[in-house]
């Protein structure tokens, strides 16, 4: 090895310290990028991946008034996409502008931006799409008796010709990212990319019920849509029968603001969100406010982790929301988050009293119910989540007469007329506790009743740990506390830890109609309780609450100690008790007076219902 000298290695220090100067200078320096690099930059924004560009072209196919739209991928999009339509089309004059940068027709000036109500208006879709692939549009006017066809590759326009084609818009993007490949790799496979467009396709048909939507992954059609208004068809065709059943429709109007749709029954649940979907003046968004409307909703009606199915259909104002805060236009901002969680809320909550929300009483709960768990929600579940995937057919479209047979095929479609949600809502009814004949009780802790309809089994369990949660509750939130004065007071022995932090629980647990007090020697002594309880049940109640205090030292955060509570209700509360006829006409009254009688506070039904029309195919008699 050669010897280096201190010179040496000044030299090529200096030649370093150099050439970072130089490399510094040059970064500084402002220019102007070419077109090309500044169109794959700007594309970034819009186009990420397949499915944006289905999101984009598909919203410009809804702007253009078309009553059918068909979608058609390979390789998840990324070989190619087409969507047809039968709108407006673009005129001749307006083909090359499309695809310019800001180039649109939804807006003209700030103004505008104050009022948006259509899907694109950003005027960055196609400039953005036409940058990172191949593309080729065909577009006719209907009173044009002519079309035109523009080929672009990178943003260069190679072909503009007049074709024969019919009325409408078809564009066909070709090898995304053909250009870009770094961009390329970072897209997941084939059926990860497809399943994202189906997400998509799914949901916007459901947006626009008026609107015949066809999908059609790998010459196999998805699911197709007839256009006719009815979401809840639409439900079965694009989810499967299986998801219509618990569903519990949603319709409430208050000044300006309207919800529709459906959410499911709380029997009927899954394991993430990836069932709710959410069109505010029919744009599919995502919103965190929204997630939490729902979440308030049904609060004490499911367990932990499990989440309802929703199809909700939202009308605001325009110049209450904005709409031009992502490039995507993925969220939207309110101008009241306060105003809209409480709307929302609101809505389902009144669905959620009515008739419909009780858990149906189904066969194949039982046949795969644990013997040593009773009815097995579980189970329930998993045979909901398997039935609630992709109803994907597997018969095959002739993809070359697609556009011909489908423009015939539709003319009989064009007359339908719906509101702006465009949605079919059968009416929901309330549920009439006074309507009930009592039948008896089995197993001396289910109440057996009937009206017109249905044969209801009522958990006697479940309901009074209802009423007694909220009866706890409502003390505790208004102050009125209705007191029984104790002849001997009972006395409660704690652990040093929940008796070192007695200043975070003792004013609560007064708050809830306890009159207690610290007798010394980590014992206290309490000389009346709630007026409501019985002497076990009041001892069993604070036994369980002092337990968990052991285990949660802070109870500094006010929801955590109403979880408490929730528990200790569970503990105080036995099942098994017989019940005369009287005492089951009184148990139901309280519960008749409860905010939510249909669950317990944990989230288990205290209702579940078998319609007289189920009792006879399970008898064979229709």
């Amino acid at each position: 090895m050669t010897n280096r000298t201190n010179n040496d290695n000044l030299i090529d220090t200096c030649e370093y310290t150099i050439a970072r100067v130089f490399l510094c200078y040059n970064q500084l320096m402002i220019r102007l990028l070419d077109k090309k690099t500044a169109d794959k930059i700007a594309a970034g924004e819009v186009v990420d991946r397949p499915v944006s560009i289905v999101k984009e072209l598909v919203e410009n196919s809804i702007d253009a008034g078309s009553t059918w739209i068909t979608i058609e991928i390979k390789q998840g999009g990324k070989s190619y996409i087409r969507v047809t339509d039968n709108g407006l089309g673009i005129a001749e004059d307006d083909v090359e502008t499309a695809f310019k940068r800001h180039a649109t027709s939804k807006i003209s000036d700030a103004k505008d931006l104050d009022s948006i109500v259509s899907l694109g208006f950003r005027g960055e879709a196609l400039a953005s799409i036409c940058a990172v692939s191949r593309v080729e549009l065909i577009s006719k006017q209907r009173e044009k008796r002519t079309g035109r066809r523009i080929v672009v590759e990178g943003s260069e326009i190679l072909q503009n010709n007049p074709t024969g084609c019919p009325d409408g818009t078809t564009i066909i993007v070709k090898d995304l990212f053909y250009n870009t490949p770094a961009r390329r790799k970072f897209l997941s496979s084939d059926s990860a990319e497809a399943r994202r467009i189906i997400d998509f396709a799914s949901r916007i048909a459901l947006s626009y019920p008026d609107i015949r939507f066809n999908l059609i992954n790998s010459t196999k059609q998805v699911f197709a849509t007839n256009g006719k208004g009815d979401i809840l068809s639409n439900i079965v065709n694009i989810y499967g029968a299986d998801i219509s059943k618990a569903l519990i429709p949603v319709n409430m109007s208050e000044d300006n603001f309207t919800i529709k749709g459906f959410v499911s029954d709380p029997g009927s649940t899954l394991s993430s969100r990836n069932r709710q979907v959410f069109c505010i003046n029919g744009r599919i968004v995502s919103s965190q406010i929204i997630d939490k409307a729902i979440d308030m909703a049904y609060k004490e009606r499911l367990f932990a982790g499990r989440y309802p199915v929703a199809f909700l259909f939202i009308a605001i104002p325009p110049d209450k929301l904005d709409v031009n805060i992502h490039p995507t236009k993925k969220e939207i901002r309110f101008d009241d988050n306060t105003l809209i969680e409480d709307f929302v809320k609101e809505g389902i909550k009144q669905a959620l009293l009515s008739k419909e929300a009780i858990p149906n009483l189904e066969i194949s709960t039982f046949k795969n119910a644990k013997p040593d768990q009773g009815m097995q929600m579980d189970v329930k579940y998993a045979i909901q989540e398997a039935a609630f995937e992709y109803n994907e057919q597997s018969n095959k479209v002739d993809i070359k007469n697609v556009l011909t047979t489908l423009s015939s095929e539709t003319d009989s479609f064009k007359n339908v007329e719906t509101d702006q949600a465009g949605i079919v809502i059968s009416a929901v009814h309330p549920f009439e506790f006074d309507d009930l004949i009592i039948i008896g009780s089995v197993f001396n802790t289910y109440i057996a009743a009937q009206d017109k309809e249905n044969f209801y089994l009522i958990d006697q369990h479940a309901a009074h740990e209802r009423i007694f949660y909220e009866r706890l509750m409502k003390q505790h939130a208004t102050g009125e506390k209705a007191l029984q004065e104790l002849m001997f007071p009972m006395n409660f022995k704690v652990s040093a830890q929940v008796s070192s932090i007695e200043d975070s629980w003792i004013n609560d647990v007064r708050g809830i109609g306890y009159d207690i007090e610290f007798f010394g020697n980590n014992t206290y002594i309490v000389r009346s309780i709630p007026a409501f309880m019985e002497m076990q049940e009041a001892e069993y109640f604070l036994n369980d609450l002092f337990n968990q205090f052991d285990d949660i030292p802070d109870l500094s955060n006010k929801s955590i100690l109403e979880k408490i509570i929730m528990r200790a209700c569970k503990a105080a509360v036995k099942a098994g008790d017989s019940l005369d006829s009287a005492e089951i006409k009184a148990l139901l009254k309280q519960l008749k007076d409860c905010n939510n009688p249909y669950s317990c506070p944990h989230g288990r039904p205290v209702f579940i219902k078998l319609s007289n029309y189920e009792i006879e195919k399970m008898f064979k008699r229709v």
